[in-house]
């Protein structure tokens, strides 16, 4: 048996699945997020509180502990965190989409030192790094930036936990500009950052041993290995991939991921810095794609602010009844979903949301159609964004809480004119974990054969030719507004900074 621990943006889970890659068991939680303007936020300390609770269930309540030979972990990138020498919890965890570093990011962007690296690696300072937001403390909160011994992702954290070690792979390095096996130490020198505060990188595929108090107290098989496999965009594309490379995974759990596994010679068009290139040694594979800010999280949005009031209900039932009795183009709305910006395939760091056609006729109903034809729009554009980089798709393949939704499935294959598969098991990202941990350990060879083994298709859903005529207009109009808003974006900000600062300042004269 194999344990794959997955932190995702909104819930931790823990899967148990056998040797051929059949999910044996499972138990999540969810994981409370603080939002305020730009600080998004959650707390370390539960995660551990969380994570005891699954191995606790494995433990007594199941017969799969000792069954268990190794274990690994995959959360959400970019989710960044201070600890003390002790390995406690200084800082909050800012997550991917706190922005509270983007002034930050655009000062390290400017310096000489950063433009030293290579623009082909690192194109860009992301106000999502682990950098900035590490240096954001020192100039805001340095009474705290002096008490964190190690900067490090939820990733490493957890993994610290099972081995006690300070350890990541790569590409969770690359959040702090990690390439060609090294930080860049003259970069950290610059801003202030000491290179041991960040972890050691190993190959995805190394093996730890687990702490011997955790075995003894989860009762895990006394040989029980940790593999250190990667962060969850990442693994979510081996776990829903068949290996054809004109196959696009999109994996949306609250933000979408979209990406395609290519051949390591396959490299993208130069020049568009939103495009990852992300090569993946222990399977000799390359994926191209990017993630963007919300996908599933649009819809969970939507229903807690238009169906919070619906109790005792199957609020998605009705949230889809709604949406499939209104005609494609939702009568002449278009939703902009930027409810937390935008970090591609456009880097709009400001950007809010927007229904844009709404008229006296307009319902409840029109405005359910056109916030699930957004979570489509936002495919089109990553698959165009891989597209305009030499990659050809022929195909999706959708996994995650959003793949649950056929009515949504529909619309993304209507929208793109492609067949969508949609995955028996919704769980990619811990599928694509498990692939890399059973590599690792040599139960079986990436390839076509093994993985169609794993991951299996349920069905195939086929575009309407109408429908693709109507999107193709409206996602026009999708791009144009959102070109149009965008220099009012800041403005927009601005304006609330300024609110934000006097009631701030009326408070401290109360």
């Amino acid at each position: 048996m194999y344990l794959v621990i997955n932190l995702g943006l909104k819930s931790i889970r823990g899967i148990v699945f056998d040797a051929s890659g059949t999910q044996v068991y499972s138990k999540s939680f969810p994981v409370h997020t603080a939002l305020m303007n730009e600080k998004v936020e959650q707390d370390a300390i539960e995660y551990v509180e969380l994570l005891e609770i699954i191995l606790d269930d494995i433990a007594f309540h199941t017969n799969l502990s000792m069954k268990i030979e190794a274990l690994t972990v995959t959360t959400s990138s970019s989710c960044i965190l201070g600890v003390n020498d002790q390995f406690e919890p200084v800082t909050k965890v800012l997550m991917v989409s706190d922005k509270r570093a983007a002034g930050v990011s655009k000062n390290i962007e400017n310096s000489s030192c950063f433009a030293k690296l290579n623009k082909e690696e690192v194109p860009f300072c992301s106000a999502s790094a682990l950098v900035p937001k590490a240096i954001w403390f020192k100039e805001n909160q340095p009474e705290i930036f002096e008490r964190v011994k190690f900067w490090i992702g939820a990733g490493e954290f957890l993994n610290y936990f099972f081995t006690g070690k300070l350890v990541t792979d790569p590409q969770n390095a690359s959040k702090a500009f990690y390439q060609k096996d090294s930080y860049p130490v003259d970069l950290l020198n610059c801003v202030g950052l000491p290179v041991d505060s960040l972890p050691v990188v190993y190959p995805i595929g190394q093996q730890f041993d687990i702490r011997d108090e955790l075995k003894a107290k989860y009762h895990l098989h006394g040989h029980c290995r940790f593999v250190l496999t990667t962060y969850d965009a990442i693994c979510a594309v081996v776990g829903s991939s068949d290996g054809n490379t004109k196959n696009a995974c999109d994996v949306s759990g609250t933000v979408t991921s979209v990406r395609v596994m290519c051949e390591r010679n396959q490299v993208p068009k130069k020049g568009n810095s939103l495009l990852l290139s992300q090569e993946i040694p222990l399977i000799d594979k390359m994926m191209n794609g990017a993630s963007n800010n919300l996908g599933g999280g649009i819809i969970e949005w939507y229903k807690q602010a238009f169906f919070g009031q619906i109790e005792n209900a199957d609020v998605y039932s009705i949230m889809e009844y709604q949406a499939e009795s209104v005609p494609a183009g939702a009568n002449g709305i278009v939703f902009l979903p930027f409810l937390l910006g935008e970090r591609s395939p456009v880097n709009i760091p400001n950007g809010s949301a927007t229904f844009f056609g709404l008229n006296r006729k307009s319902t409840q109903k029109d405005l359910s159609r056109a916030v699930f034809e957004s979570c489509g729009f936002v495919t089109q554009a990553l698959v165009e964004l891989i597209e305009e980089n030499n990659f050809s798709v022929d195909k999706i393949t959708v996994s995650g809480g959003l793949a649950r939704f056929d009515i949504i499935n529909q619309i993304k294959a209507d929208i793109t004119n492609k067949p969508v598969a949609v995955l028996d098991n919704f769980e990619s990202t811990s599928v694509g974990a498990f692939v890399l941990m059973a590599i690792s350990l040599k139960l079986f060879e990436y390839n076509e054969a093994t993985t169609k083994e794993v991951i299996r298709i349920r069905k195939t859903i086929y575009p309407s030719a109408i429908n693709h005529k109507i999107y193709k207009e409206y996602y026009s109009l999708y791009k144009e507004l959102n070109n149009a808003l965008t220099p009012l974006y800041s403005t927009h900000r601005s304006i609330l900074d300024k609110r934000i600062l006097e009631e701030t300042e009326i408070v401290r004269n109360l």
